[in-house]
């Protein structure tokens, strides 16, 4: 395990949300006092604190604003889309031709539903496709027109399947060479370009606020965490993460609902 230097300290924070900075369920997206607070006293600190996401755009902004980040770029959709909150504009977005994978994804698992992010104003769904949360738009269109264009990531979900179903599939079909994927704690599989994570958008902030590797503290829970964990100088794995994410991680702190997060910060931010 890494050791750290007595007087090291980061000089930028990079946090999942779900999991991490907020809890699963429909108050989501409202930090604890403590998690806020805790926040708060990073960006007092003059440490820059980026969001590092597998949400969307528009999911991810009311979060940022609740925890008072500003005049820093988001990292969205795991790394496939940066975002400057403070113009409006999309940095950085990395799309692919998902054709392939969902016609694979399709023909295994016939009634499977899907998604795809194109921009950030929303997602093209299949019929029968459910998205708790949905924030932006959401038109209901045929495969073939789902994928008729490059995405910046394609969803599938199985209903009843979980997540070890999921990925026996996606080992399956999906070339490593072409698309990365990635699942939660559900069978809700994101697929993404070859080489995306969110280590990749991450690092893009990084290099725009000139901030080496070796000073980046990551927070997170999530299998979409892990590239970023390996990454960063220290990460902090929340204590109800898989033992995949916590064997990456150099620390691992309280669960969610202990607002471990607010607890990790508090080692450099008291």
């Amino acid at each position: 395990m890494k050791q750290l230097d007595p007087g090291w300290r980061p000089k930028l924070v990079a946090l999942d949300l779900d999991g991490t900075v907020v809890n699963y369920g429909p108050a989501r997206t409202q930090p604890s006092l403590a998690v806020a607070a805790a926040v708060g006293r990073v960006i007092d600190a003059g440490v820059p604190v980026v969001v590092a996401t597998g949400r969307a755009v528009l999911d991810a902004l009311d979060t940022a604003v609740a925890l008072g980040i500003h005049g820093v770029e988001l990292v969205c959709t795991n790394g496939a889309v940066v975002y400057d909150a403070e113009t409006g504009e999309t940095t950085h977005r990395v799309t692919v031709d998902a054709s392939a994978a969902a016609a694979a994804l399709a023909e295994r698992i016939p009634d499977a539903v899907f998604a795809a992010e194109r921009d950030a104003k929303g997602f093209l769904t299949t019929d029968g496709f459910h998205r708790e949360f949905t924030v932006g738009t959401q038109e209901v269109v045929d495969l073939a027109t789902l994928v008729s264009e490059p995405v910046v990531r394609l969803v599938c979900v199985r209903p009843g399947w979980d997540v070890a179903q999921m990925a026996a599939v996606a080992r399956e079909v999906l070339d490593p060479a072409q698309y990365s994927w990635d699942l939660g704690f559900s069978a809700w599989l994101d697929v993404q370009a070859a080489g995306v994570s969110k280590a990749t958008g991450t690092a893009m902030v990084c290099a725009d606020l000139g901030v080496d590797p070796s000073d980046v503290l990551a927070i997170g829970d999530g299998t979409n965490d892990i590239e970023l964990f390996k990454w960063a100088g220290w990460a902090v794995a929340m204590g109800q993460a898989m033992d995949v994410v916590k064997d990456v991680a150099d620390e691992i702190t309280d669960p969610v609902d202990l607002d471990g997060c607010a607890t990790a910060l508090g080692r450099w931010f008291p």
